[in-house]
């Protein structure tokens, strides 16, 4: 189903960001962004084009009421240095952003970009076609900026919250962190990381929470979204070289998505439902229903495993079904059925692999009536703000028709793990 850009959502708002001329996306060609930051480009796409510009970053140095704001929240962070020696969260709290400070600095945000020619030039120039913030693309340029902060302010305060505080993650079982809150030992890692902010320069109003956040989630070992990046360089380079030469009137489907099944324990690397899922996507991929088979699944079961998913049905489509390297595209980041649909997408997109063009998922005969029930429709809404799939037909109780959907690009740092 399409969903409308203005839908309202219990959060704000991942997506693999592109660099495309501005126009429509269905006529524009996808081009990857050089991520040389993953975690927090995929997290934080505009914060890295805020740091990345010179002129923007004169721009803020020079702004009042910007300025008066960064200079503010320099001083809380000293202050809580001196008074919370023994309180992680009183030490923390100073790098967390409040609803009043957010909405001020969306305000001046939008005034720099009537403004300023360098804000504008970012946002119309990069922010816009990135794909980063899809879901704002109708709106005017000072309301697409100042939405595009006030996510990934929230995303900050998420990041800080969870993997600094200890917070609940919206799943605890396999996303929580790694340390006692209350020990002395992480009250100093906190106090040391807080310190080398506060004697840190940072010449931009966010700096501080961003280290804090990027800082935060290296201690508890989350560079999931970063890993394998970047993949049309890597474990991806053989499928995209393919994807330019493939003659598409040839097949029914573009793709064969098959999302990943995670093994109860530490020691087994593709359980029996990821691997007989493979073996249906290799016979659907040998009977000549899609050029590619693109397997879907990361670091997930159980929680900081050293296997995903997606590289263990690679290495079975290679070693057990007699599948080609060039025809296997990989995601190894997605951690539940919503992000398997999102971050197929997302790669095609990315890819050049055809969005008006039917795909076939793949799956055991439970899971393929879950992506098909409204169910999952109701939890993407939820959780991701949209539904990134539109379904075609059911052509077996193990497959699934769907047309792709643009807003998949739309980046999500409440998720940081896969955002």
């Amino acid at each position: 189903m399409s969903i409308p850009l203005h839908f309202v959502r219990r959060i704000l708002p991942v997506a693999f960001v592109l660099a495309l001329p501005p126009m429509s996306f269905s006529q524009a060609v996808p081009r990857p962004l050089a991520m040389p930051s993953p975690v927090q480009d995929k997290n934080f796409y505009l914060l890295s084009t805020l740091q990345k510009d010179a002129d923007v970053r004169s721009a803020l140095a020079a702004d009042q009421e910007i300025a008066a704001i960064t200079a503010e929240r320099e001083r809380s962070v000293a202050r809580s240095l001196a008074s919370c020696k023994q309180s992680v969260d009183c030490t923390l709290k100073s790098l967390l952003w409040t609803d009043e400070e957010i909405h001020t600095v969306s305000l001046a945000l939008a005034r720099l970009y009537r403004e300023d020619k360098s804000v504008r030039i970012l946002v119309d120039k990069n922010l816009r076609p990135s794909g980063a913030y899809v879901l704002y693309q109708k709106k005017s340029g000072d309301d697409l900026l100042a939405n595009a902060w006030e996510e990934c302010a929230r995303g900050l305060n998420d990041v800080i919250s969870v993997y600094g505080e200890g917070a609940a993650p919206r799943y605890p079982l396999i996303d929580s962190f790694s340390f006692d809150v209350n020990s002395s030992d992480y009250q100093q890692r906190i106090n040391s990381l807080v310190g080398g902010i506060s004697a840190g320069r940072s010449t931009l109003f966010f700096e501080p929470s961003l280290s804090a956040a990027l800082q935060l989630l290296a201690m508890n070992h989350r560079d999931e979204a970063g890993r394998l990046e970047p993949m049309e360089a890597g474990v991806n380079a053989a499928a995209v070289k393919a994807i330019s030469a493939t003659q598409w009137n040839k097949f029914t489907y573009t793709v064969i998505v098959v999302p990943g099944a995670g093994p109860g324990d530490r020691d087994t690397p593709l359980s029996p439902s990821g691997r007989k899922r493979t073996q249906l996507a290799a016979e659907a991929y040998h009977a000549g229903e899609a050029p590619f088979i693109l397997v879907s699944g990361g670091y997930v079961h159980p929680s900081q495993t050293r296997f995903s998913e997606a590289l263990e049905m690679k290495k079975a489509l290679l070693q057990d079904y007699n599948v080609p390297g060039s025809a296997i595209l990989v995601d190894p980041h997605a951690r539940h059925t919503t992000t398997n649909m999102r971050n197929a997408v997302r790669e095609m997109f990315r890819y050049g692999v055809p969005m008006n063009k039917p795909a076939l998922v793949i799956s055991d005969a439970a899971q393929i009536g879950y992506i098909a029930a409204q169910s999952l429709a109701d939890r993407c809404l939820k959780e991701l703000g949209y539904v990134p799939y539109r379904i075609v037909n059911r052509p077996s109780d193990t497959s699934l028709v769907f047309l792709p959907l643009i807003e998949s690009l739309e980046q999500d740092p409440m998720e940081p793990l896969d955002p």
